[in-house]
């Protein structure tokens, strides 16, 4: 199957019900993330990511760059609790 979507970097989409970024697009690979480090979704490796892919929603009302934010600080706060290690 082959996807005909028309997804936007940047932009949040409904995920598994729930807001999350479309950080990057890599070798067929959808990478969306919630703003937590290290959770997330990789979609478009299997056949049956293309359905998913072609039927996401954008998110209404909501911020991407609060996403993003959240992600960095996320990624912060690890680095910080296994440098105190």
């Amino acid at each position: 199957m082959e996807s005909n979507n028309t997804l936007t970097l940047g932009q949040a989409y409904i995920v598994d019900g729930k807001p999350m970024v479309l950080r990057s697009v890599e070798n067929g690979r959808f990478m969306f993330t919630d703003g937590r480090y290290g959770f997330g979704r990789t979609l478009g490796r299997r056949a049956s990511d293309v359905e998913i892919l072609n039927n996401l929603k954008v998110a209404e009302g909501v911020n991407p760059q609060d996403i993003l934010d959240a992600r960095d600080e996320s990624a912060f706060a690890m680095a910080s609790h296994m440098r105190a290690k």
